[in-house]
């Protein structure tokens, strides 16, 4: 009877160990990395990050690798797929104000459609934020964002209308909603073209998406700014 407890206490443990090894792996987690490219390897990449940390990022048979160029907001008409990142209009009602807007390719319409939250970014807007005091390394005030992938209807703020301060009002129709966004002037807006491995160099920018699975990062997609554009989103 004795050894029958013991066998059971044994299993016990091991069965709770095992447990807690489950719980204490985490699941693999979306990371985005913005920076600057240090290292350059056959399947990796080591990106210097805005935090001054140094990531390597994995570059698999399915990592998509485009290019980002500077466009204008008049390249954005009725029926473009574009990506927005903004933030929260000034007051309770207003439309999201963005702080990037990205055109896609044709190619990639459709690609992560939907309203999400997003990270905290740069505000370049000009608009009001909270701050704080510190003493070190300067970076501009951030705040909270969310990003929207869809359609472009069609209205005022495409058809050359303005809106309140000399910006456009575009709405992103998307999984049958939509929603207005504010661009003020001056806010960034760059087209997403397919590229090759050969942009991936040092010195430049890039944006990647990645899966994080314990210490492994492996690259959903780099975006690299040409020409030492830094990738707004």
């Amino acid at each position: 009877m004795t050894l029958l407890r013991t066998i059971a206490a044994a299993g016990l443990v091991l069965a709770t160990g095992t447990a807690s090894v489950h719980v204490a792996r985490a699941a693999p987690q979306v990371e985005r990395l913005r920076g600057t490219i240090e290292r350059v390897e056959a399947d990796a990449v080591t990106i210097r990050t805005r935090a001054g940390t140094a990531e390597t990022v994995r570059l698999g048979p399915g990592t998509r690798v485009g290019q980002l160029v500077p466009a204008s907001l008049d390249q954005v008409r009725e029926g473009s797929f574009i990506g927005t990142a903004a933030k929260a209009g000034p007051a309770p009602g207003d439309p999201p104000v963005a702080l990037e807007v990205l055109i896609f390719p044709e190619a990639m319409r459709g690609a992560g459609e939907g309203h999400h939250p997003w990270d905290r970014l740069p505000d370049g807007s000009g608009g009001p934020v909270e701050t704080s005091m510190t003493n070190g390394t300067v970076r501009g005030p951030e705040v909270e964002t969310s990003m929207t992938n869809g359609t472009v209807a069609g209205g005022p703020g495409i058809s050359g209308g303005a809106a309140a301060g000399g910006g456009r009002t575009i709405t992103v129709t998307y999984q049958g909603r939509s929603l207005a966004v504010s661009v003020p002037p001056g806010t960034p807006v760059v087209a997403l073209e397919p590229a090759d491995r050969m942009v991936l160099v040092p010195g430049a920018k890039v944006f990647a998406s990645a899966i994080r699975d314990g210490d492994r990062l492996e690259a959903r997609s780099v975006s690299v700014g040409k020409d030492g554009l830094t990738p707004p989103m």
